[in-house]
This record gives structure tokens, C-alpha cells and sequence, in this order.
């Protein structure tokens, strides 16, 4: 079944020791995009001249990591590792995690330590923030976008007066002031016997967006907002299909992969690869990624970058959002990618070159998001009520494993970063991820069945 993990264990020792014989980078973010650091030691290898090597920021609190060089920061964290008596997993959002990390003593002590070293440090984030003042530092840079520019990307409001301005095709829509004007313009949506769908400016995964039938719904559910919302009419769609690219500079774009992802309402569950869409619709969407990628790039946007989209009975392709940041799938790409384009640069590395040199190779090559002897799926293990874990799913062999045996005709799946026995989960809270892989679709189906069975069965 491949390879084994190594040493499991919980939170690590906040007194980092540093071998002065590598050089040093920190990945900071969620743990689920915390294997795409595997893939930075080469090129940062070339660039300092000596063995690079990561030391992983997470808020993850679970009750084992992949391996030692984890520092767990936010709420919970003291009930990190697999002693803890009870532990309660929560997530925080990137600015609140980003502020904790640079306010933490420990973090800045290694910080310091690593600049007296080598004299400059890279971060490699999920999700740029201003937030995150590490950066203040001229010689602490981060492998991401600039802060202020990803955050206006991010914005739906500006998203969808963007694609006005592009001439990409949307919903209809407005962008509206605030709950009355939203309230008002979505009674026209309900007359003409459609559902409405309402977002605030920043949604990520659709924490702050709803599809409505009622008015009272969306009074409800945005009685507190105090910005502009978002309102559109809800189109009836058959595929959700999902681009992920990278921009180096206006008219250097780099477009990844084309998967379809597994949206119930507007939550977003998981996606798979290869799409189903046909040949048009890939090249269609592709098309209007290319536009939004070289719009963002005369911004001064530089790094990665996906943008959702819908498609409908008749075909229609409507453009939905830009997430300026890392996708949760970014791994599975990555992987797929080092497979079909093999000697190729990974996906990481060109965010690398995008970021730090502001450009991308000349001879690069684009996967073939239909055909592929290589499959796999992702889906997010959320809990429907408050439950208790009682068990581990142990990982049963790492992801590029996984990816290996699918390449050899075989399917499987692996659990990953569940949260570990002794865990309160509250209802709709996060238990665990799982990956499937296989030479076709239904291989892939039936390995996100199974993964989901075995974390089924660690609940109480």
C-alpha cells in the first residue's frame, strides 16, 4: 500500500531547535495544503545553497500531526496531541489566526533566529493577510499575493461589478447596499418564480452566503450585516466546475486543472478529477479564467488563484467567483500534475517563481482536465449533529502514495487530518478529509464511500 507515515504525535515543543546547516522556511495556514511544502525543498534548496526545510504554523488542533515540526496557534491549542483529556476543534478565521501568529513569542523568537541565520525568510501561506505584520520585516517575504490586492480579489461585491466590466457572463444580479435595498431587489427574483442567491462581500466556502426562497429567510440570515450584499437570481445548474491557476503578470497566466466540485447548497463538500464537463465547455471556461487571471494580473496580483463557475441544463457557463488564495484541492493537483507532466515544474514551484520573479517558464504544458489515466476526489467529513470522536482513523500511507498506486491501476483512499479520539465536534464542524484516487470516476466514488464509512464509524 506504499509507504508509511513516520513518527505520529501531537502539539510539538514550542523551544524550536534550528540546525544552522539547512536553511529554513515556515509554512503558515491550514494543515490540509501542509503537504505542498514537500514541494519547495528543491527550489529552496537552489536558492540558499543549503538543505531546506519547513517548520509547519497550523490552528489545526488535533490529536496527531504528520510529523514533529508542528507549532499549534489558536484557540485550543493546549489541547493539542494525543494526551489531552478533551478536545474541541475549531476553526478561526485566516485574519484572527494570522495576528495570533504574529503576536506569538515563541513564533518571534524563531523568527529572529532564523534572519540571524540565513538573513532572509520565506513564508508560505494559505491565504495572504495584512494581518499577518511578521512581513513588516523587509527581509520576511510571504509566497502569496499582496495582502491588500488578494483582499480586494476576494471581494464578491467587486467580483461581480468586474465581470460587468469584462463582459463575463453571470447571473443576473445587482450589488446592493445593504438588507433593504438586497430585501427589495431579491422580492423581483421571488416574483419571477425563481430562488435568489444572497452573499456578503467575503464568503469563503459559503460561510456567509444563502439560496433563498423567502424574503424572511434572507432577513434572517443577514439581519446583522452592515455592508453590501450581493444578490442574484439562483441559476438552476448541473455541474459545478472549479479552475485553478496561477497569474505571474498580466498576460502570464497559468491555468492548472479543471475539476468539478460537490456543492450542497452553498457549501462547498469536495471536488473530483478529471471534470465531466465536454471539451467546449473546458475550453469556455478556461477562456474566461484566462481573462480574470490577466485582470488581476495588471493589478499587480501574483500568485494563485481559482475561479468557480456554474453550468446549466442548456450548456450556459456563468461565471461565479474568484478565490485569490490556495484551493483546498491545490495538493491533489499538484500531484496529479506531477503524473501527466512529469519533468515538468510542480504547481508550487511555479507559485514560487510567480511570486519572487514574476514569472512563469516559457516551455510550460497544461493538463488535460478530461482525459486522465490518473483519478481522484476529495471530500470534507462534516458532522451533521454535536458528536463526540472516539477513535483515530490512522493514515494508512501518505498522499503521494496514494497517487502512485492509482498510476499503477489500483484505487484506494486515505483519512486525512482527522481530528483524533476524545474530540467534541459541534454540529456542521469539521471531523476529517478524505482523498480518493483510481484509474477511473467510479473507482474514485466508491474509495470517497469507504474513507467516509471508517470516519463514520469513529463517532459516537
Amino acid at each position: 500500500m506504499g509507504k508509511k507515515m513516520g513518527k505520529m504525535m501531537g502539539k510539538m515543543n514550542r523551544e524550536i531547535g534550528l540546525d544552522t546547516g539547512k536553511s529554513w522556511f515556515l509554512y503558515i495556514g491550514e494543515i490540509k495544503a501542509a503537504g505542498l511544502n514537500r514541494f519547495l525543498i528543491e527550489p529552496l534548496t537552489r536558492r540558499y545553497g543549503k538543505p531546506a526545510e519547513c517548520i509547519h504554523i497550523v490552528p489545526d488542533v488535533l490529536a496527531f500531526y504528520p510529523d514533529d515540526a508542528f507549532l499549534i496557534i489558536g484557540p485550543g491549542s493546549d489541547q493539542a496531541g494525543p494526551d489531552s483529556l478533551e478536545r474541541k476543534n475549531s476553526r478561526i478565521a485566516v485574519p484572527q489566526f494570522a495576528a495570533m501568529v504574529s503576536a506569538d513569542e515563541a513564533v518571534k523568537d524563531l523568527v529572529k533566529r532564523i534572519l540571524d541565520v540565513q538573513g532572509e525568510l520565506l513564508l508560505n501561506v494559505f491565504e495572504a493577510s495584512s494581518e499577518l505584520s511578521l512581513t513588516a520585516d523587509y527581509r520576511v517575504k510571504i509566497i502569496a499575493p499582496d495582502p491588500e490586492i488578494a483582499l480586494s480579489m476576494n471581494n464578491k461585491l467587486h467580483q461581480y461589478d468586474m465581470a460587468a466590466h469584462l463582459n463575463i457572463p453571470v447571473p443576473k444580479g445587482s450589488v446592493c447596499s445593504g438588507l433593504s435595498e438586497a430585501l427589495s431587489y431579491a422580492e423581483g427574483i421571488f416574483s419571477r418564480g425563481c430562488r435568489a442567491f444572497v452573499s456578503g462581500a467575503y464568503s469563503a466556502g459559503g460561510s456567509d452566503s444563502i439560496v433563498a426562497s423567502t424574503s424572511a429567510e434572507i432577513a434572517s440570515r443577514f439581519q446583522a450585516a452592515t455592508g453590501g450584499l450581493l444578490v442574484t437570481e439562483f441559476v438552476e445548474h448541473r455541474h459545478d466546475p472549479t479552475v485553478l491557476g496561477v497569474v505571474a503578470g498580466e498576460n502570464d497566466v497559468y491555468i492548472a486543472s479543471v475539476a468539478d466540485q460537490n456543492i450542497t447548497g452553498t457549501r462547498f463538500l469536495g471536488s473530483t478529477f478529471p471534470t465531466v464537463l465536454g471539451e467546449e465547455a473546458i475550453s469556455k471556461v478556461k477562456e474566461i479564467t484566462w481573462i480574470v487571471g490577466n485582470h488581476m494580473g495588471s493589478k499587480g496580483y501574483r500568485g494563485v488563484f481559482g475561479c468557480d463557475y456554474i453550468v446549466d441544463d442548456q450548456e450556459e457557463i456563468y461565471f461565479i467567483e474568484v478565490n485569490a488564495r490556495k484551493q483546498g484541492t491545490t495538493m491533489e493537483t499538484t500531484l496529479a500534475m506531477i503524473h501527466n507532466l512529469p519533468g515538468k515544474p510542480t504547481f508550487p514551484e511555479l507559485e514560487l517563481m510567480a511570486v519572487l520573479d514574476g514569472r512563469l517558464p516559457d516551455d510550460l504544458e497544461e493538463m488535460d482536465s478530461a482525459n486522465s489515466p490518473l483519478c481522484w476526489g476529495t471530500y470534507n467529513y462534516k458532522a451533521a449533529d454535536e458528536c463526540m470522536v472516539e477513535h483515530y482513523v490512522p493514515l494508512s500511507m501518505d498522499e503521494e502514495s496514494l497517487f502512485i498506486e492509482a498510476m499503477a491501476g489500483r484505487g484506494g483512499h486515505i483519512v486525512l487530518d482527522h481530528v483524533g479520539p476524545k474530540t467534541r465536534i459541534s454540529a456542521g464542524g469539521f471531523v476529517a478529509r478524505i482523498v480518493a484516487t483510481g484509474p477511473t470516476p467510479d473507482d474514485v466514488r466508491k474509495g470517497l464511500k469507504a474513507g467516509a464509512r471508517q470516519v463514520h464509524t469513529s463517532i459516537k
